[in-house]
């Protein structure tokens, strides 16, 4: 039974969340939070396991099965994407929101991270939960909103409509 809950719990929290994207996301600006997703959050992924596994060596997954490559969880990036898609999407305007927003997310991306552990997909070095990894959360959810905010034309609309 454990080793189906590890099997399927990627692809079906991918499912749902792809599922939501759909859901929420008006057809027309699609596109752009999905290039957003992608940048942000699949290549981020790439990068930050990248750097902390391969590198630091502070973090790793195991028991993957079908789904290592090279040695990292390969529907990772893509349930960063489909995330990262969700999360720009229902970006407050006011400022005074986006704060608390952002705090919750980093919460709820540490919270993601422990039920992955005891599933038994990724573990760690005991320094790095739970303190400096909802930092590191917390740093990439600010920058997402940052580099969407000065970028995107999506974040003018939001701007416009306050």
């Amino acid at each position: 039974m454990n080793e189906i809950i590890r099997l399927l719990f990627y692809p079906v929290f991918l499912i749902a969340v792809f599922c939501l994207t759909l859901i929420f996301i008006p057809k027309i600006k699609y596109k752009e939070y999905f290039i957003y997703g992608f940048l942000i959050g699949g290549l981020g992924d790439i990068i930050v396991v990248g750097f902390m596994q391969n590198i630091l060596g502070v973090m790793w997954f195991y028991n993957q099965g079908i789904f290592n490559v090279f040695k990292m969880m390969a529907l990772s990036p893509l349930c960063w994407t489909a995330n990262i898609m969700i999360f720009l999407y229902f970006l407050p305007a006011k400022k005074s929101f986006r704060y608390p927003y952002i705090l919750t997310w980093a919460c709820i991306s540490l919270g993601f991270g422990y039920v992955v552990h005891n599933i038994g997909l990724f573990d760690f070095v005991d320094w790095l939960y739970p303190i400096p990894a909802y930092l590191i959360f917390l740093c990439w959810w600010s920058f997402a909103t940052w580099l969407f905010r000065k970028t995107s034309p999506l974040a003018l609309e939001k701007k416009s409509s306050k």
